[in-house]
């Protein structure tokens, strides 16, 4: 006889994290290292191809795969930005819907040249939802990864304001 639960546990997968990772996340569980909490900004995309959506994070927008511990999850970062990509299953909410890819929020990386990584994504096979528009401070430009999120990238012009932090010159 089956048991009814097994259709909702996850795969058993060994988890191949980072190897810089492996090694803090072991002296932190041994007590030898303390670091302080971060402000780091976290994003989490629903997917329905983890494998697609990891190749195309990394290879055309130049994130690190910190983890992926499973087919279900995984977790990069580009720096001080660290992206959750999950597949929805494991998420069913109370009423049984389940989460979905794509809708309108989305993440904004910054880039120095808008038009050459547009060229780029494009020889690379990255959807783009629309040409580079202008706007009052940026140049934008909205792609989408291939379950359907969007993502905007732009290229600061005259007028950009970003907050300055205490390191910052000013």
């Amino acid at each position: 006889m089956n048991d009814p639960l097994d259709r909702l546990r996850m795969p058993i997968v060994p988890i191949e994290p980072r190897a810089e990772f492996a090694e803090s996340l072991l002296r932190q569980l041994e007590g030898a290292e303390r670091r302080p909490a971060r402000d780091t900004a976290t994003i989490r995309y629903f997917v329905d191809d983890l494998d697609a959506a990891v190749t195309f994070y990394r290879e055309l927008l130049g994130f690190d795969v910190e983890m992926w511990p499973s087919p279900m999850f995984a977790m990069l970062y580009r720096g001080d930005l660290r992206l959750l990509l999950s597949a929805p299953e494991p998420h069913v909410l109370p009423d049984g819907t389940l989460p979905e890819p794509g809708g309108h929020n989305r993440i904004a990386l910054r880039v120095d040249d808008l038009a050459a990584t547009v060229e780029a994504l494009r020889r690379g096979g990255a959807q783009l939802r629309a040409e580079i528009a202008a706007g009052t401070a940026v140049n934008r430009v909205l792609l989408q990864d291939p379950a359907g999120n969007p993502i905007e990238l732009f290229e600061p012009r005259a007028g950009y304001h970003e907050r300055t932090t205490e390191e910052d010159p000013q």
